[in-house]
């Protein structure tokens, strides 16, 4: 299980609506005092050992980066990087 934490500005409403349009399916945070600042992202079993078919955390990678691209997330990093 990964945690994520959403970028500065974004929230679960933001973010995990688009990912379930790409059929992924996330899980909120389970601490009371920050759940509002992450989601979890299961990767178990045959998530990651069937690594030629199924490339499912390709699927999430790709999915969670368009997500954020269509909510307005600029990864600063990238963008001084391509300049």
């Amino acid at each position: 299980m990964t945690a994520i934490y959403f970028p500065d500005g974004f929230s679960a409403s933001d973010i995990i609506p688009r990912l379930l349009e790409r059929g992924i399916v996330v899980a909120g945070g389970l601490h009371k005092e920050i759940k509002d600042k992450y989601f979890r992202i299961g990767h178990m079993g045959v998530t990651v050992i069937d690594t030629t078919t199924r490339h499912d955390l390709e699927k999430i990678k790709d999915a969670l980066r368009n997500a954020l691209n269509a909510a307005g997330y600029v990864n600063k990093t990238t963008s001084e990087d391509t300049n």
